[in-house]
């Protein structure tokens, strides 16, 4: 009768309990298996994730009347350890697959206090099927196991930054095997159990952050995610739950976590942070100069009732802003199905209402070939903004759309969920007419576009500036050396938040980057100037040998090339490096300045002379005669 039971049970206890008049010849679950999982190296329990992301424990009932035995799963709880109470004594094979560990030895406790290991299953040779363990539950059956992560992860440090308005995580992470460290991530609840599962807040590019590579040693990493992250929830005066974690490339890893860390949030408005001087604001969207109060109302009240269905409700709001009094808001109707592309558009928002912008504004200053708007933009839905719709940016210097204008079309730009910073170069624009810069007086934004439900789109701070610096140094990512390993320093740079560093090897210290895209430099072959901040560790040692610092157009070394070789006047630590272009060397053909997509520097100074550290920070592009005080405006951080 116990295999008939069995059935039953697996099949679920709703049916023992509707029949309970019927179960009294059955046999009764008499054993329980729980344990814990804890790290061999320093006695802790290894923290799970949730339900089918944790851990799971396999195990199969070793019995002569059961040849081919059904698999039962169990699942670790997020606290290390696991329970399930409806078993019958036994032996039983067990295995641990899908962990965030990998088990090196079981201890088996028994009620009546008796311990003894783990007996290994040899049986079955193959190597892939890992490692296996006969185990005789009887009653209350304790196996704990001994494992090591896939990865330690150590918190070293997170804090809510109040002045900048983030969270800022900062831990340590270890790998036990040769596997490549897979990825990062920094995980929000409200929930104290929170895991890569469990975090309902936060950016996506921050709770998922690529590695891709294997760690010789621990390696620290840092991680920030802004408050505008946890915009869902609008009262962000309260505590928070952050857990940082690593997964391991190994097969079927699952993540490894620190502790949570619970965090106190506090909003505040407070000015973006700027790299450089901040150039003339066009418009800062702090008034409700995109139509008059008398059409507002007007438009409003069709709005509501259905009608004018492809006009948008434009407004004024002074709550979910960037920055200033409030923004412009332009919120779309839905579109009847089928009508892919309406007469009038879906989106739309120009100050003034699409009369000309009184006074106009004067941007002649900025280079022509530097010259680039910044626009501080929100998009609710970035799925409704297809390429080929009809829509697009346009400034202008008629007072009217398409005359004398230059704009920027979809596809030229990408947009994405939430409050974003557009950059965009007026010398990429499309032009139709004399465009003067020195009198814009028309700004429009519009889009038409398929969809069922409302968009909104949000305009605060358009501002014009003069784009000088290609590379602020922000990300390690895109950087590679001869074989040292390339880290971010965010404690010792010239500008932002961090710099570039490196050491010299057997081969010297070299340091490089492709980019893509191109680099559009403002600055002229006769005039421009190339110039980037320079630490290094020990300025006698850099100074006895030749260093060459190389821009191409080519994607390569030694081809489409400029390259000059760094003074030998080099001071122990940070050094400001100006070069005139007209001073570099080419080699390999003429290099084009409007398409540099590749930078190295490199110098032969061995690690048999002593370990040296070099950095870098801030690459800028300029001409001579520009004032200075025109630099760049990157991205808020």
């Amino acid at each position: 009768m116990r295999q008939q039971y069995k059935l039953i049970f697996a099949a679920g206890l709703a049916l023992l309990a509707v029949s309970s008049c019927q179960l009294d010849n059955y046999e009764q679950p008499d054993a329980a298996l729980f344990g814990t999982v804890t790290d061999a190296q320093t006695g802790e329990i290894i923290p799970q994730d949730i339900g089918d992301q944790g851990s799971h424990i396999c195990l199969w009932e070793i019995a002569d009347e059961y040849p081919t035995p059904g698999r039962r799963t169990i699942l670790f709880k997020t606290n290390g350890t696991y329970m399930d109470k409806n078993y019958f004594s036994g032996k039983y094979k067990i295995k641990l697959n899908e962990t965030n560990f990998n088990a090196e030895t079981a201890v088996v406790r028994y009620a009546d206090g008796t311990e003894v290991p783990a007996e290994v299953d040899y049986t079955d040779k193959k190597e892939e099927n890992g490692l296996k363990w006969v185990v005789d539950v009887n009653g209350h059956t304790q196996v704990d196991i001994e494992a090591e992560p896939w990865c330690r992860v150590i918190v070293k440090d997170i804090t809510f930054d109040q002045a900048k308005q983030r969270v800022v995580a900062q831990f340590e992470v270890e790998c036990t095997s040769n596997d490549k460290l897979a990825e990062i991530g920094m995980f929000c609840d409200l929930n104290p159990h929170v895991s890569y599962s469990i975090n309902n807040f936060g950016d996506a590019s921050v709770k998922k952050k690529a590695v891709d590579r294997v760690l010789g040693e621990p390696e620290t990493f840092t991680l920030k995610m802004p408050l505008s992250s946890f915009d869902k929830d609008k009262d962000s005066d309260k505590d928070y739950w952050i857990r940082v974690g690593a997964r391991s490339d190994a097969k079927d890893a699952r993540w490894n976590f620190a502790p949570a860390v619970k965090v106190h949030l506090v909003k505040e408005e407070i000015q973006s942070r700027k790299l450089g001087i901040r150039w003339d604001l066009f418009d800062g969207c702090n008034d409700e100069g995109v139509q008059d109060a008398a059409k507002f109302a007007v438009y409003k009240a069709m709005w509501e009732r259905g009608q004018h269905r492809t006009m948008p409700l434009l407004y004024f709001d002074t709550k979910d802003k960037k920055s200033g009094a409030g923004c412009w808001v332009a919120v779309s109707n839905p579109i009847p199905a089928g009508d892919k592309y309406p007469s009038d558009p879906v989106l739309f928002i120009s100050p003034g209402y699409g009369h000309p912008i009184v006074p106009s504004f004067d941007a002649s200053a900025i280079p022509d070939e530097g010259n680039h708007m910044l626009l501080t933009i929100y998009v609710s839905d970035a799925t409704h903004f297809e390429r080929d719709a009809n829509g697009q940016i346009e400034i202008g210097s008629g007072g009217d759309a398409d005359n004398e204008e230059a704009c920027w079309t979809f596809g030229q730009f990408e947009l994405r969920n939430g409050w974003q910073t557009l950059d965009l170069g007026l010398p990429d624009a499309n032009k139709l007419g004399d465009f003067y810069s020195g009198a814009i007086n028309w700004f429009r934004f519009y889009h038409g576009h398929e969809m069922v439900g409302n968009t909104t789109v949000k305009f605060d701070e358009i501002r014009f500036y003069y784009k000088t610096i290609v590379d602020a140094c922000e990300d390690n990512r895109p950087w590679s050396s001869n074989g040292a390993a390339v880290t971010l320093d965010e404690a010792d740079c010239k500008e932002g938040e961090s710099s570039i560093s490196t050491t010299n090897g057997p081969q010297g210290i070299r340091l490089s980057r492709t980019y893509s895209p191109v680099i559009k430099t403002p600055a002229k072959l006769a005039k421009g100037h190339f110039q980037f901040w320079l630490y290094v560790s020990d300025a006698a040692k850099f100074n006895a040998v030749d260093t060459q610092v190389e821009i191409t157009s080519s994607g390569k070394a030694d081809v489409n090339e400029l390259h000059w070789l760094l003074p030998k006047d080099l001071e122990d630590g940070w050094n400001l490096i100006d070069f005139k272009l007209s001073d570099g060397v080419a080699t390999g053909g003429e290099i084009d300045l409007r398409s540099v997509n590749f930078f190295r520097i490199h110098n032969a100074v061995s690690g048999a002379e002593g370990s040296i550290t070099m950095k870098i920070d801030r690459l800028r592009f300029f001409n001579e005669g520009v004032d200075m005080k025109l630099s760049d405006v990157p991205d808020e951080a």
